[in-house]
């Protein structure tokens, strides 16, 4: 979460580079490496899922071969403090493990995961000094619908604590346990809340990861590390097992570093049985609108304005028809602020019950940050308290959820009379699609002149999640033959 103007990203850097925090409770990788070539390393690390399963299919790596050379490549660069744990069990369960024709494309594929989502074998701790050696009882749905498909949890990825409602303050991409997660392109601002996952997905640590959103938490730090990121349509994956911010805005989402790669995490983990398209030439004819709201210009920052121009030529080039639209601007008054401190107090306290630490309340954790706040809580503890003490009625809370979501798709619907997708830049209208709960993607491939990455991001409307998918896939190949031309 966060907004995108200079101060804010000045202020970021400062945090993540020139005075980062560490806590007494960080944790730290000391694994040795596998014995594993170099050239096989390089390979595999660099290599999208077909290739990888095409490998093991003609004998060239096994399954095993695969983690050991993610996990190498995790301990190579865990400076970075992308990766917060690793099971070490997951080596046998590849060996374990053969190819068929039939599987699933994710079969024999290591993923990383958020750590506010649920995994039985590994710590579950929103990155929270309170959580350090919490083992839940049960993975959580996803979890469990990536290992019916064969699908191999390699670790557990860094965030912003508590998925970044914690602190009025915080510094994108850091936590006590975890520490402050760097981005994987510079002293950039990593983005939040699912830092981890985006630069790890960027390093290569894993073919795919697994983010979380409630209100720019996937499209922002995978905007901000060059890759692919999806925010589903709200209810098309299941939040169940999520340490929960808001129920009426969080998703699981998946990032990897090709829309294909991203599109195959996403058919795991959601109930579509819709299948993808890949066409090239699918933006050909289709309507496109640019967003150019006053209060998107608002967060522009310097060179945003022509790598929207070079955006927009690159979809054109793509045979898209595109068009300067603003939606009404009444949708960027959606303020949710209130329903997520109301869902947040009560949702903590209804999942630790599930989830194997009954008793946990918000109070507890405020309680237990503030014996050793320099230590638990550097950046302060502003919204854990305020979610403690204001009080909202529920009728209230309903009316004001009911009242974003209406008045955001009302704005969305209207543009999609005209417009087939809306095209922004990062995070910068995340308050439509987060309100109205329709998806949205970020493609990777700008790039500002210091080399920090700026995401295309494509807006849809409700439940065209693969639809956009193809028209991701023609706008990343329509960048990538732009770039050959001028390389």
């Amino acid at each position: 979460m966060g907004s995108a103007d200079e101060d804010y990203i000045q202020g970021q850097i400062a945090k993540q580079y020139r005075n980062p925090k560490a806590s007494s409770v960080k944790v730290s990788l000391e694994y040795e490496p596998f014995a594993v070539e170099e050239d096989l390393m390089s390979e595999v690390v660099s290599s999208d899922i077909e290739k990888l399963q095409k490998m093991v299919r003609d004998g060239q790596v096994s399954y095993a071969d695969i983690v050991m050379c993610f996990w190498n490549q995790i301990l190579k660069d865990k400076g970075y403090n992308a990766v917060i744990s690793l099971d070490e069990t997951v080596i046998e369960e590849a060996e374990s493990l053969a190819y068929a024709d039939t599987h699933d494309l994710l079969y024999g594929m290591p993923v990383l995961v958020k750590d506010n989502i649920a995994t039985k074998n590994l710590p579950t701790t929103a990155g929270a000094a309170v959580l350090k050696d919490f083992q839940p009882k049960q993975d959580a749905e996803i979890i469990k619908r990536l290992k019916e498909k064969g699908a191999l949890i390699l670790g557990k990825t860094n965030l912003s604590e508590w998925a970044n409602f914690m602190s009025t303050d915080s510094s994108n991409g850091y936590s006590a346990i975890g520490s402050q997660t760097k981005n994987a392109h510079g002293e950039f601002d990593v983005g939040g809340s699912s830092a981890g996952s985006s630069v790890a997905a960027a390093f290569g640590f894993a073919p795919v990861t697994i983010g979380s959103e409630t209100s720019g938490s996937i499209i922002y730090p995978a905007s901000q590390n060059g890759v692919v990121g999806l925010k589903p349509t709200l209810g098309i994956v299941s939040q169940d097992g999520i340490i929960p911010i808001s129920k009426t805005h969080d998703t699981a989402g998946p990032i990897a570093r090709t829309v294909k790669d991203t599109y195959v995490l996403f058919k795991a983990m959601a109930d579509v049985k819709e299948s993808a398209k890949w066409d090239k030439t699918s933006l050909s004819g289709i309507k496109v609108g640019i967003l150019t709201n006053q209060a998107v210009q608002d967060v522009y920052r310097a060179e945003d304005g022509e790598i929207v121009s070079r955006a927009e030529e690159e979809l054109r080039n793509a045979g898209a028809i595109c068009t300067h639209i603003s939606v009404d601007a009444a949708a960027f008054t959606v303020d949710y602020l209130s329903i997520l401190k109301h869902e947040f107090h009560s949702g903590i306290q209804s999942y630790f019950r599930s989830y194997g630490k009954n008793g946990l309340t918000l109070d507890n954790i405020f309680a237990f940050n503030e014996q050793k706040k320099a230590d638990f809580a550097p950046y302060n503890q502003e919204l854990i308290r305020q979610s403690l003490e204001e009080q909202y009625p529920k009728k209230a809370i309903i009316e004001a959820s009911k009242w974003n979501q209406a008045t955001a798709r009302k704005a969305l619907d209207q543009a999609f009379e005209t417009v087939d997708v809306l095209v922004t830049l990062s995070n910068y209208a995340t308050v439509l699609y987060a309100a109205a709960g329709y998806p949205a993607v970020t493609i990777p491939g700008q790039k500002r002149a210091s080399g920090e990455p700026v995401g295309v991001t494509f807006i849809g409307k409700n439940m065209q999640d693969v639809q956009l998918f193809e028209w991701a896939y023609a706008y990343e190949n329509q960048v990538k033959e732009q770039s050959k031309h001028k390389g």
